[in-house]
């Protein structure tokens, strides 16, 4: 449902530590235990102070220590209207705090229980600013008490919860609406009145605040009330509803005109409102629900068309049928949602995504339940199960069928059939039956011969793959290998890792024919030649070349090569390399294993050789690559202990074994780096920390480009980021390593737009990598990292933003105009971060064409003659001086 709304602040020391220093000596002395008792001086003196020291301290950004200083101060005898302004300004404080942490779950508590305890202390504090933080709790709970109910309306227990939750917030969130909207509209009109100077300016600083708690009641109190109106039952035209729609539509500035001559969707224009923001987009979809719920279904649906057509993320822009449908289910619009669902589905081809399958369960968990006795309505169902196949998630699909109890046999139709074959064939792997997968492979083979199989390309080679694993497990591997071969063109383009398994199965299918059947094995050469071709870069086309020398040599299976190294015998001069290429034959094949019995066979029999070589191995004699091959032998079983292939025992036992043949091998020994891998995954699974980041640190000198170094990197990257939260100033020394750490990972995550979309671990690491890079003042290595992530998200603006600035200072004007430029036309005009935007396109305009800036100046001063919001206020003044040779007005 609706997540709160994300805020986001950037809090960064502005001054030397000898300011710091200034404005935190009076608060420690503030703070000794005997401070007010021995205190002599006057009030006047004290509450002057105070104001001094907040000023430091409100400066430097530092909210905590500013509370603390008002909660001193306030065990002092202060006269009533100072006291009155300090409990003013700590209430501001704490409501500003849990707006700012309502997403954290932890420092929300913490700043919950500082509240309570601040409001038991000084019960004159409490204001509706703060009550709407608090309330956001209640929310929350009430939402997910709500949400457990609709997914189960058998659950009675989370609907009395619910309704107890929502009848009592809800009233009061519109009701802290009103106070809190009529306060800021009574110090704007005392703003308007004040001269410009530091007194405005924090006034209207605590009035923002205020409208942003305001804008979080409405949010919440519209949401309520489309809650309320569902656990009281009164779906249809409501209070409760009306009450949702019109706060949403007062968040949206979406208010309809009795007067208007122009409807007024067509009015609203969605790139001018603020939809690439998670909580206005979610508004939005809350004012569509509670339209559909309101009977008015037709403006519910202009709703969504406009989340659509706006800068909405993709993320919330995939979401937009679920919420759709949802809103129609919610409502008891069942025949809509069926008649939606129907259209909907069919135009499915692939390509999965959350909010394509939280539609299909959502269609086939309602419609399988709520349609017994209605026929349209348990199509809609059956909508579901068929969206879940077109997508691939058959697994999600059988569990609804046998959580219904439906009988499929008879089901007719390429997606149905294909889906009660999908359930034969795990059945037939949980029973190994010869029988049971010759069932699955003969319904599987029924439903391509229907007509959508052969519409439906994805879908099918979907279904091809299955088949063929049915045939592989039946051993009829040329037919195995065809279904596989067959299978992988769909798959290419959709699930290339699918896919790449595909060709591969191909290849072990032919490849166990190519002995007896030289023919198949040119088939497998021409299996493995593809998929180096089409999937360079997995895992498999790195092991095509050893595979195809293998065949070409017709040299045999891997499995009679293993039988060969195994009956070398000790007295063999090459014993112990046979031994070590045994080792790694086996591992090989445990890779390729198709199932878990094979593969624990396999491991079995590997770590038997290592137990073996260990037994047999003079350490004080030894040469040192005997030695580092016992090594990698033992660490081999380490790793399939800790995949639990092998039992979980094993893995500290074998990686201790390991410690101690490594130390007598010399640093560079390629043997060090498999030890502190295992190493260190073994300290991750104990949870000690000192040993993981001693592996780790290793790793990270000694281990570069090795695929080990990534998991290093990731840990001291999370260390980094603690240490830089924890201070206001991080040091160089520690900025340098993070942007070194940072700019390792992204090296392995992808540092391309492609790789930055497909993962967001690689997203995070491209940002956090700009960002120590911009507080090294490196600004061209941060333009590198924040190209590639404005070329992966065009439209977001903390990129733009950041390239923006980096672009300017890299005095590449053109392509910092252009990002200030976008920025303009998707930011809310009036904003803080509009005026920026301008302020910079105004200085981008001044180096590249003075006439043009001027122009645009003109328009700024005719349609803001107040200059502005600051900071920019000054700033453009300043620079519409150097443009037209004038102060301005």
């Amino acid at each position: 449902m609706p997540t709160a709304l994300k805020t986001r602040f950037a809090c960064a020391l502005l001054g030397g530590f000898t300011a710091a220093a200034m404005c935190l000596a009076p608060l420690r002395a503030a703070s000794a235990q005997n401070a007010v008792v021995n205190d002599k001086r006057s009030p006047q003196q004290m509450i002057e102070e105070y104001r001094r020291v907040d000023g430091y301290l409100s400066k430097f950004k530092l909210p905590d220590q500013r509370l603390l200083l008002i909660e001193r101060y306030l065990k002092h005898a202060l006269p009533a209207e100072e006291r009155e302004e300090l409990l003013d300004q700590g209430s501001q404080l704490y409501a500003t705090q849990l707006m700012l942490y309502a997403d954290d779950p932890v420092r929300s508590k913490h700043y919950q229980q500082k509240v309570q305890q601040f409001l038991t202390d000084h019960p004159s504090a409490d204001t509706p600013a703060i009550q709407v933080m608090l309330l956001q709790a209640d929310y929350n709970r009430g939402e997910a008490a709500v949400t457990r109910w609709l997914n189960d309306p058998s659950d009675k227990e989370s609907l009395a919860e619910a309704r107890s939750d929502f009848q009592r917030i809800a009233p009061k969130l519109v009701e802290y609406h009103k106070s809190i909207q009529k306060r800021i509209e009574e110090q704007w009109d005392v703003i308007d009145r004040m001269p410009s100077g530091t007194g405005r300016e924090t006034r209207e600083k605590v009035v923002r605040e205020l409208e942003g708690v305001v804008g979080r009641a409405a949010f919440f109190g519209a949401w309520s009330n489309y809650y309320l109106s569902l656990v009281e039952d009164t779906r249809g035209p409501s209070q409760y509803s009306k009450i949702a729609i019109n706060l949403f539509r007062g968040l949206l500035d979406l208010k309809i005109d009795p007067k208007a001559t122009t409807p007024w969707h067509e009015a609203a224009d969605p790139n001018r409102m603020g939809l690439e923001q998670e909580w206005r987009a979610r508004a939005l979809i809350g004012l569509g629900m509670s339209e559909i719920l309101d009977d008015n279904v037709l403006d519910g649906q202009r709703c969504f068309a406009l989340l659509e057509a706006g800068p909405t993320s993709a993320e919330i822009v995939d979401q937009s049928d679920y919420w759709y449908c949802r809103g129609l289910i919610n409502a008891g619009k069942l025949d809509a949602a069926a008649d939606f669902a129907k259209m909907t589905i069919q135009d499915f081809q692939g390509n999965t995504s959350p909010g394509k399958t939280s539609l299909c369960v959502l269609l086939a968990d309602t419609g399988l339940r709520e349609g017994a006795n209605n026929p349209k309505i348990r199509d809609m169902g059956i909508q579901g199960l068929i969206g879940l196949a077109k997508l691939g998630h058959h697994s999600a699909a059988i569990q609804l069928v046998e959580k219904y109890d439906l009988d499929l046999e008879n089901s007719q139709g390429f997606y149905m059939m294909w889906l009660v074959g999908q359930q034969e064939f795990a059945e037939a792997e949980k029973s190994k039956s010869d029988d049971d997968y010759r069932k699955a492979q003969a319904q599987l083979r029924d439903a391509l011969t229907a007509p959508e199989a052969k519409k439906d390309l994805l879908s099918a080679s979907e279904c091809r793959y299955t088949l063929g694993w049915c045939s592989y497990r039946l051993e009829e591997h040329a037919e195995a290998g065809m279904n596989f071969q067959d299978a992988v063109s769909g798959l290419k383009g959709p699930n290339p890792g699918k896919a790449a398994e595909a060709a591969w199965m191909a290849f072990v299918s032919y490849q166990a024919l190519a002995k007896e059947e030289p023919r198949y094995g040119l088939r497998a050469i021409e299996v493995l030649e593809d998929l180096k071709r089409d999937f360079p870069n997995h895992q498999y086309a790195q092991k095509a070349d050893y595979f195809i020398a293998k065949l070409q040599q017709s040299r045999g299976s891997m499995t009679s090569s293993i039988r060969q190294l195994q009956s070398i015998a000790p007295n063999d001069p090459n014993y112990w390399s046979a031994k070590f290429d045994l080792c790694n034959l086996l591992r090989q094949q445990i890779d390729q294993a198709s199932s878990e019995d094979e593969k624990k066979e396999l491991a079995g029999q590997l770590k038997t050789v290592a137990d073996d070589l260990e037994s047999r191995l003079n350490q004080d004699s030894a040469p040192e690559d005997r030695i580092s091959g016992v090594v990698r032998c033992l660490l081999n079983v380490s790793d399939l202990a800790r995949k639990n292939i092998l039992p979980a025992a094993n893995f500290a036992k074998y990686v201790g074994a390991s410690k101690a043949l490594v130390a007598s091998l010399p640093p560079d020994d390629r043997a060090w780096v498999d030890y502190h891998y295992q190493a260190l995954m073994l300290a991750r699974s104990q949870k000690n920390e000192d040993e993981v980041a001693t592996h780790a640190d290793w790793l990270l000198k000694y281990a570069k480009g090795s695929p080990y170094e990534q998991s290093a990197l990731i840990i001291r990257a999370l260390e980094i980021d603690q240490q830089v939260a924890a201070t206001t100033n991080p040091d160089m020394p520690l900025l340098e390593e993070g942007f070194d750490i940072y700019s390792r990972l992204v090296k392995h995550l992808g540092a391309t737009s492609g790789a930055v979309k497909q993962s967001k671990n690689a997203k995070v690491a491209c940002s956090k990598a700009a960002d120590f890079a911009e507080q090294l003042h490196r600004w061209s290595d941060a333009a590198t990292y924040l190209r590639v992530l404005v070329d992966a998200y065009p439209k977001e603006q903390e990129y733009l933003q950041r390239l923006g600035r980096v672009e300017f200072t890299l005095q590449n004007y053109p392509g910092a105009l252009g990002h200030w430029r976008t920025l303009l036309v998707g930011l809310n005009k009036g904003d803080e971060a509009w005026f920026e935007a301008k302020y910079y396109q105004l200085a981008c305009l001044q180096q590249t064409d003075r006439d043009q800036a001027k122009t645009v100046l003109e328009q700024f001063e005719l349609l803001h003659p107040d200059w502005g919001l600051p900071p920019w206020r000054d700033k453009i003044k300043t620079l519409a001086q150097q443009i037209s040779g004038s102060a301005g007005s």
